[in-house]
C-alpha cells in the first residue's frame, strides 16, 4: 500500500488544504497552491519517474510501503505509523506530516463526493474553548486549555440516500361537543375515520458510516449543505484524519429507513387537524427508485475518557454547529451543590425570622 503526499515545491514541507482559502497551503514557507495545479506538477514529476526508475529502485522504493508487521513507514522521516485497516490519512506522530493511504481510497472504498473544510483549525478550536469558558463544573484539565489539543479534524464516512416514496395512512379521530341545560350536563363524542396519501422525495439522507461515531452526535449536525458536494480528491484530506467506512451500505439503509419513514409519517399526520384525539389506525409506506452515494463530510471532533466514561463533542466542519457532550467534575458539581444549599438554608432563616419573628 503505497502512500500519498502532497510536498511543497518551493521547501519541500507537507502541505495542508486549507478550508479559508480552498488552496493546499504550505506553513513552513507560506506558499499556496491550486489544486488543479498541484496535481499537474504531481503528475509531471511521475512521468519525470517513469523516464528514470533505475533511482527510485536502488534507493528502494518499498519505503513507503506496508512492513511485515502491519505497520506503514512515513515517506518524509522514515518513521513507522501506526494505522488500522479502515485508515485513509493519517499524521505522523514524528514529523506530523500528513499521508494518505492509496489503497483504501480505491475501488468499493473510494468515495463518490465530499465536501471540503469551510471551517479553520483556529476557529474550531476558539468555537470549543468559547463554549467550554464559565462552565465551572468542568474537570480541572480544561481549565488550562489542555483538551484543545484533542480536538482534531476527521473526514467521517457517510452513506447519502435518494429516494422516493409513496404513503397511505388512516387515522381514528374524535370530536366532542359539551353543552348544558337547567337540568343536566352533555358530552357528545363523535368518531371520524380520516386518510391521507401522498408522495415525497428524500435528496441525500445522511447516515454516518462508521461504528465509532454515535448516530446522535452525526445526526445532530446535519444540516450539511450538500451545495458544496464536489468529487472526492485526494489533495482535501491533506491535514486532516480519514477512515473508510466500517458500517456498509445495506445496514446504514436500515437506519435510512427509518428516518424517511418517520418523517413521512409525521408529515402526513400534521395534516391531520382540528380534531381532539388522533391515532394512527393503519400506515403504508413504500419507498422506491433509491440511490446511495459514499462521501466523506468534514467534523472537527473532540473525545476525552473521563471516569471510564467515553464523551464525544463534535463541529460542523462545513458550518461550524456544535453538539455533543463534556465531562463533569463531580467533586466540583457536590461542592457547588453544597454550597448553594447553604446559601438556600441561610435565606430561608433571614426570612422566617422576618416573618415569623424567629428562626425556622
Amino acid at each position: 500500500m503505497d502512500f500519498v503526499q502532497y510536498k511543497c515545491p518551493c521547501c519541500g514541507a507537507a502541505l495542508e488544504f486549507s478550508p479559508e482559502k480552498q488552496k493546499l497551503a504550505c506553513e513552513n514557507c507560506g506558499n499556496e497552491y491550486e489544486l488543479e495545479t498541484m496535481k499537474l506538477y504531481e503528475s509531471s514529476k511521475k512521468k519525470d519517474m517513469e523516464q528514470d526508475f533505475t533511482w527510485e529502485e536502488q534507493q528502494g522504493a518499498e519505503a513507503a510501503k506496508k512492513t511485515e508487521d502491519g505497520l506503514y513507514i512515513c515517506p518524509s522521516c522514515g518513521a513507522k505509523i501506526e494505522a488500522d485497516e479502515n485508515t485513509i490519512s493519517t499524521n505522523c506522530p514524528y514529523c506530523e506530516n500528513v499521508v494518505v493511504i492509496k489503497a483504501t481510497v480505491s475501488g468499493e472504498f473510494k468515495p463518490d463526493v465530499m465536501i471540503p473544510f469551510q471551517v479553520e483549525g483556529e476557529e474550531a478550536h476558539q468555537k470549543l474553548e468559547a463554549f467550554c469558558k464559565g462552565k465551572k463544573l468542568l474537570p480541572r484539565d480544561f481549565k488550562n486549555k489542555s483538551y484543545l489539543k484533542n480536538l482534531k479534524g476527521y473526514y467521517v464516512p457517510y452513506w447519502l440516500f435518494d429516494c422516493d416514496t409513496e404513503a397511505d395512512m388512516s387515522f381514528d379521530t374524535t370530536k366532542t361537543m359539551r353543552w348544558s341545560d337547567e337540568e343536566y350536563d352533555y358530552t357528545e363524542t363523535s368518531h371520524f375515520l380520516v386518510n391521507r396519501a401522498g408522495n415525497m422525495k428524500f435528496y441525500h439522507v445522511p447516515v454516518d458510516g462508521s461504528i465509532e461515531m454515535a448516530d446522535d452526535i452525526t445526526e445532530a449536525l446535519e444540516p450539511f449543505r450538500y451545495g458544496q458536494l464536489t468529487h472526492f480528491d485526494p489533495a482535501y484530506l491533506a491535514g486532516y484524519e480519514t477512515d473508510k467506512y466500517d458500517v456498509d451500505s445495506q445496514r446504514a439503509q436500515e437506519r435510512a429507513k427509518k428516518r424517511i419513514y418517520y418523517t413521512v409519517e409525521k408529515r402526513l399526520t400534521s395534516t391531520v387537524q382540528d380534531y381532539e384525539t388522533v391515532e394512527v389506525k393503519s400506515r403504508y409506506i413504500q419507498s422506491k427508485n433509491g440511490k446511495v452515494l459514499y462521501a466523506l463530510l468534514p467534523v472537527w471532533m473532540f473525545e476525552t475518557v473521563y471516569r471510564e466514561k467515553k464523551y464525544q463533542f463534535a463541529i460542523n466542519g462545513q458550518t461550524g454547529k456544535m453538539v455533543g457532550e463534556l465531562p463533569v467534575d463531580s467533586g466540583m458539581y457536590w461542592k457547588y451543590l453544597w454550597k448553594f444549599t447553604a446559601i438556600g438554608t441561610v435565606v430561608l432563616s433571614i426570612l422566617g425570622t422576618l416573618i415569623f419573628g424567629g428562626t425556622l
